[in-house]
């Protein structure tokens, strides 16, 4: 049997929609909002644990329905409160997901992506999509107090946040690991003189991108194995972060793959 919910003042909507609005509660609670059809089968692929599904009465799907997950069924007024997408018709309340970076299995030519204190769930999202597009599957958000499951962000990655595995470290962490670990480290440093088409990416192998609006930190500078630019014909001296990072991405793909 499914249940339907018609009014704003239904304890359970309240619930959701106070998980949509405040980053503290979603925090508090380890829970957040996930909208889409494939969002949340991509969720349940990667074994997050869906506590209850929201549809409108106008988008059931046997898809949905045949989930051994609580279903409620929404009024169209009252998931458009909630939703952003209001022509998905579907939203799910979903459990924080931990990693541990200690418990991975590493391959010999292991790629890691490090973003340094980012700042724009939007831009984190976008790459995580293009991350898990190029077939990677291991981020780090160093020393960012950024929250992980944002809405912004997860809409951003289109989902693809729900495959990566994805670490909230300190800067001094992931340093350490990936020396333990034998991971040459390669920093996006605007001064460098270095063209990252001349790093050899195909070995195990660490991409540092700083934040929007100032470079790495003093001890990525320090520590890295080699600093790298992508060189700027034009006026403008640096790139969007979502673009910059895709570019090298690409370059260390293209590398591995056809060279």
């Amino acid at each position: 049997m499914i249940n339907k919910i018609s009014s704003k003042d239904n304890s359970l909507f309240k619930y959701a929609r106070k998980l949509n609005q405040k980053a503290n509660f979603r925090k508090k609670e380890k829970k957040f909002i996930v909208e889409g059809q494939k969002e949340i089968e991509l969720c349940l692929k990667s074994n997050f644990i869906i506590d209850v599904i929201f549809i409108s009465n106008k988008k059931r799907s046997k898809k949905i329905d045949k989930l051994n997950i609580q279903i409620y069924e929404i009024d169209d007024n009252l998931i458009k409160k909630i939703i952003y997408r209001e022509s998905e018709g579907v939203f799910a309340i979903v459990n924080y997901k931990y990693f541990d970076i200690e418990k991975l299995k590493l391959n010999d030519d292991e790629l890691f992506l490090i973003l340094e204190n980012p700042e724009k769930p939007g831009n984190i999202g976008a790459i995580m999509r293009t991350f898990e597009a190029s077939g990677f599957k291991n981020i780090v958000l160093s020393d960012s107090n950024v929250e992980i499951f944002n809405p912004n962000t997860i809409r951003a990655s289109i989902g693809s946040i729900f495959s990566l595995n994805i670490f909230q470290i300190s800067t001094n962490e992931i340093i350490n690991f990936l020396n333990k670990n034998n991971f040459k480290i390669y920093s996006s440093f605007l001064k460098s003189n270095t063209d990252y088409k001349k790093i050899n990416f195909k070995k195990r192998c660490a991409i540092v991108m700083g934040p929007e609006k100032s470079s790495i930190n003093n001890e990525f500078v320090s520590r890295s194995d080699q600093l790298l630019s992508i060189p700027m014909y034009g006026k403008v001296d640096s790139l969007n972060l979502s673009v910059a990072t895709a570019i090298i991405l690409y370059e260390a793909l293209n590398q591995r793959k056809f060279s």
